[in-house]
């Protein structure tokens, strides 16, 4: 009967032993998933800490460059291809190269708090895109913050159109041909290539204080990409970070002594666009 009842006990033990390796197993295994969760956690606090500051940063730096610009048109002092404004070397040899370009080519989708007008002036332009864009083309075409006008110079074809037959209650083709047409040929728009625009497409006194309310020639919406080379070490001169995002640069004539003063606002957007693709596309930055 001894024999067999410490045969009995041993029996029982063995898979008790078992199931205890596998609750500590398990414990540990929870402990550990934990504890790389922490980990990620903290790694996103910290690189968003670093994005914030950088951001900070570079907001200082662009600042101080627009305002040695001294009210020059940035379209004037900007590269024309790629829109590069300046580079800043870091201390360890990096360089820090900074690009602005126009922003502001898309309507506006969110009209809260809007005038009247501007409210009716953006459904108007929503509600064509609505009929007759698809649904990724609508997202790339809208943005839900800035100002209601639309860029007539860096706006999508297919936006200047629709925009267009908001205006002319869906007759705006001589409209837009004549916007389009114009900006292949100068590039870039004025107000007086509006006006002369609205004029040869025979519009109402109506319809051309709405073109003057949905175009805009002279844009605050301005798109930031920033890119980062290493400085040295295998590395030297390769893209190994890209940043961007929209913000707002006004012209503040307020100011004595310097009527034509730059003002760079907050980052409305920030964004890791990585380091793959060779053109950021601006609709990523909304």
């Amino acid at each position: 009967m001894l024999t067999g009842s410490r045969a009995s006990r041993r029996a029982f033990a063995l898979p008790m032993v078992v199931l205890v390796m596998v609750v500590v197993g398990l414990t540990i295994s929870v402990s550990l998933s934990r504890f790389s969760a922490q980990t990620k956690i903290v790694q996103r606090q910290i690189r968003a800490y670093h994005e914030h500051h950088a951001g900070r940063g570079l907001q200082e730096a662009i600042g101080a460059w627009l305002r040695q610009q001294n009210g020059r048109d940035l379209f004037d002092v900007l590269d024309p291809n790629t829109g590069h404004a300046m580079d800043i070397e870091l201390d360890d040899g990096s360089i820090v190269s900074v690009y602005l370009r126009d922003g502001q080519g898309t309507a506006l989708s969110n009209l809260t708090g809007r005038t009247d007008a501007e409210i009716s002036d953006g459904a108007a332009v929503l509600r064509q895109l609505a009929l007759n864009v698809s649904q990724k083309q609508y997202m790339d075409m809208t943005r839900a913050f800035g100002p209601i006008a639309i860029s007539a110079s860096s706006a999508d074809e297919l936006l200047i159109i629709n925009a267009c037959n908001a205006i002319m209650d869906g007759n705006g083709g001589t409209l837009a041909d004549g916007i389009l047409e114009t900006r292949q040929q100068n590039g870039r728009l004025t107000r007086v290539d509006m006006t002369t625009i609205a004029t040869n497409a025979g519009i109402s006194s109506e319809q051309r204080a709405m073109v003057q309310r949905l175009f805009a020639t002279d844009i605050e919406l301005w798109a930031v990409v920033v890119e980062v080379r290493a400085g040295s070490g295998a590395m030297r001169g390769r893209l190994v970070s890209r940043y961007g995002g929209i913000t707002r640069i006004r012209l503040n004539s307020g100011r004595r002594n310097n009527s034509n003063l730059m003002e760079l606002g907050a980052f409305l957007t920030w964004k890791d666009l990585g380091v793959q693709a060779s053109d950021p596309d601006i609709a990523d930055l909304y």
